[in-house]
């Protein structure tokens, strides 16, 4: 199945010139996750040292340093906003490694790079906007035996999370899919080394109090709020899909 090129255009004009009302909702719902946003704990899933990396949906790399420092060989991008690569670059040339990196616009379903291209793929709520089969196909080509790709996306099956999303429609672009339990099925038929881990549980009917308590107060509430979570989802397995967020670890 091949993503409709009319859905690749409009994921590709939406992304060039975000309006502001997605903005402006996007910079409320960050605030809102605050202190309980666990997409960070991506990075412990995998270990850049001596890599060739592909920042899969790459925006404008804002987190290109860290590869880096944490030992990249080479970093690659690509993003369907041209705008993005743009930004990307100029931040790649600002911190001096426009001579390690690869930017470049296009179709995240047909990359344009060879096979067994990268060693590590890291990507951040990309999935979700793409056609996940073809995308994980394209994915296994580019990705060297023995690599490892990783990614964070949203889920969908929180009835509170629905509720919201319904609310707030200009908060995310109309062709968008937050995965389902359906969908871990399909990544574990492409990638036989597949695993997930699902994080965000019962942090999700608290965001709103972000948006109204001093940030002091944020961290000590999440901290106790991620324990709450580690421990119901390890126990009690089947309310993962209920999570707000899923790692997934593709190899």
């Amino acid at each position: 199945m091949r993503a409709a090129p009319d859905v690749v255009e409009r994921e590709r004009g939406f992304f060039n010139a975000p309006g502001d009302w997605y903005v402006r909702l996007r910079r409320t719902i960050w605030r809102a996750l605050g202190e309980f946003n666990r997409n960070a704990e991506a990075h412990d899933l995998y270990d850049p040292r001596g890599k060739r990396v592909l920042l899969y949906g790459c925006g404008p790399a804002n987190d290109l340093s860290t590869y880096f420092e944490a030992g990249a060989a080479f970093v690659a991008g690509i993003d369907i906003s041209e705008a993005e690569i743009a930004r990307a670059r100029q931040r790649a040339l600002a911190e001096g490694y426009a001579d390690r990196v690869d930017f470049r616009a296009g179709d995240a379903h047909a990359t344009g790079y060879p096979d067994d291209a990268f060693d590590l793929i890291v990507g951040n709520a990309i999935i979700h906007h793409l056609d996940i089969p073809r995308a994980l196909r394209e994915l296994r080509r580019i990705l060297r035996p023995g690599g490892r790709a990783v990614f964070n996306e949203p889920l969908a099956h929180n009835p509170l999370l629905r509720i919201g999303r319904w609310l707030t429609p200009a908060a995310r672009t109309p062709d968008e899919h937050p995965l389902t339990a359906a969908d871990w099925r399909v990544c574990a038929e492409i990638f036989p080394g597949y695993s997930h881990r699902e994080v965000e549980l019962t942090s999700i009917p608290l965001m709103p109090l972000n948006l109204v308590v001093p940030r002091a107060w944020q961290r000590p509430l999440a901290r106790r709020v991620k324990l709450l979570d580690d421990r119901l989802l390890g126990r009690y397995p089947r309310l993962a899909k209920y999570a707000r967020t899923t790692f997934l670890t593709l190899e």
